[in-house]
């Protein structure tokens, strides 16, 4: 996950120059208990539907933040027990999915800056998750496959980077990127990848508005599957960032990126694809008191076929809420490790306050996902999916909130097209104190 902070302090340079100092001091210890109950007329998304499934989530969060006025340091764990009665099945008591932990640490001092970001997450595969926009809060989103099968996918990420000359007009950055995807039963459609990204940059602070960027990528991924794909892409750049005032950038850029990949083939590791070319990237932001509106973008020529990804986020405040819209549009890798895909989504949320103690909510996101592998290996269906979910909150006491709720979901993959709906109610309380 990218850094806020760092990625400002790189727009700009030596213009505003790094919040040395700042910072509020202590020590937080947060846990929240908390218990939901759910019923769903398609638990898996199967077609046809087996019947209505029960389930209830007993769930528990821990969070640890340390603040000084130049250093923050936090660590989250969350886990659970469901006891899920499902149509057609046994009941029975499962580990809660998602299960995860993490650990977040930054440090800035007068002419620099460090972070680094590692997170842990294990899930039950049959499991049909909500739509996620950025699987793993860097634009990326998990793929749309659903697996059946009784094994749970363990992921790992890592980012970790530094910046030099925060208060100077010259700054560089260096930054590693690291996921890895696992699975506790390996079979031909669940198949355990890495991706490592290595990232540079150096920026030019050219005057209070203007700056120059260099940059230079190289990402490194591979398959444990019976082709042993590998894919490397190499890419250098340069463009520069407008910055009229604290409000508001602009960046835009030039690349060239080279792309192999190579696969086994009859026995052989060949070279099944070899493109390069130039590309084109953007960025921009806006703020003001009522709109926050940011993204970014690339579309490059170095593929089989031209390519765009990216995303847009605008978050507009009411004067009792706020809408919040996406859209995002990536390649990732499929989850039998030969496959790539272009996922494409939009997403538009609404917060609405009735109030002091009340609030309602509603959320909408519909993703699809297209096969654009052109190497070894069989062509994927396309998969089309809708989240939508209504929810009405209400806190009974400063730390005892509850929910009530609708959700419906679709699931379209030729030849299945199953729908479900479900009602939900969660109550949890929090506990906090400073050591």
């Amino acid at each position: 996950m990218r850094r806020a902070s760092i990625a400002a302090i790189l727009l700009a340079g030596s213009a505003g120059g790094a919040a040395y100092g700042q910072g509020i001091e202590g020590s937080t210890l947060t846990a929240t208990v908390s218990e939901r109950f759910e019923v769903n007329d398609n638990y898996d998304l199967d077609d046809p539907s087996p019947g209505t499934s029960y389930f209830s989530d007993t769930r528990l969060t821990l969070g640890y933040l340390n603040q000084t006025p130049t250093q923050n340091f936090a660590l989250g764990f969350s886990t659970g027990l469901r006891a899920l009665w499902q149509a057609e099945q046994p009941f029975e008591f499962t580990l809660a999915s998602p299960t995860g932990a993490s650990l977040d640490y930054d440090n800035e001092w007068a002419n620099g800056l460090f972070d680094m970001a590692f997170d842990y997450r294990q899930r039950q595969v049959d499991y049909t998750e909500t739509i996620v926009e950025d699987g793993n809060d860097d634009g990326l989103p998990d793929s749309l496959d659903q697996l059946q099968n009784d094994t749970r996918e363990l992921r790992y990420d890592a980012n970790v980077g530094v910046v030099f000359g925060t208060a100077t007009p010259s700054s560089y950055e260096l930054r590693f990127i690291g996921s890895k995807l696992d699975y506790t039963d390996v079979t031909p459609d669940q198949v355990p990848r890495t991706t490592l990204e290595g990232e540079a940059a150096w920026n030019l602070q050219l005057n209070p508005i203007l700056a120059s960027r260099v940059t230079g990528n190289y990402i490194y991924y591979n398959a444990d599957n019976t082709d042993e794909t590998e894919l490397r892409r190499a890419s250098v750049g340069a463009g520069v960032v407008y910055t009229p005032n604290e409000n508001a950038s602009v960046g835009v850029g030039l690349n060239y990126a080279d792309r192999q990949r190579k696969d086994l083939v009859n026995g052989v590791r060949e070279t099944t694809e070899s493109n390069n070319g130039p590309g084109i990237t953007g960025e921009f932001s806006y703020t003001t008191n009522q709109l926050v509106f940011s993204g970014a973008g690339e579309w490059s020529s170095a593929a089989p076929t031209t390519r765009l990804s990216g995303s847009l986020r605008a978050v507009y405040t009411l004067p009792r809420g706020r809408v919040i819209g996406r859209v995002f549009q990536n390649y990732t890798g499929t989850s039998s490790g030969s496959d790539e895909a272009r996922v494409t989504g939009v997403g538009i949320g609404l917060v609405r306050e009735l109030t002091t103690v009340s609030s309602i909510g509603l959320d909408f996101r519909y993703a699809t996902q297209v096969d654009v592998d052109d190497g070894p290996g069989a062509v994927d269906p396309d998969i089309n999916r809708t989240d939508f979910t209504a929810t009405y909150s209400h806190a009974i006491t400063e730390t005892v909130d509850a929910d009530i709720g609708y959700s419906y979901r679709t699931r379209s993959e030729e030849p299945t097209d199953a729908s479900s709906n479900a009602v939900f109610f969660q109550i949890g309380k929090t506990f906090s104190t400073r050591p």
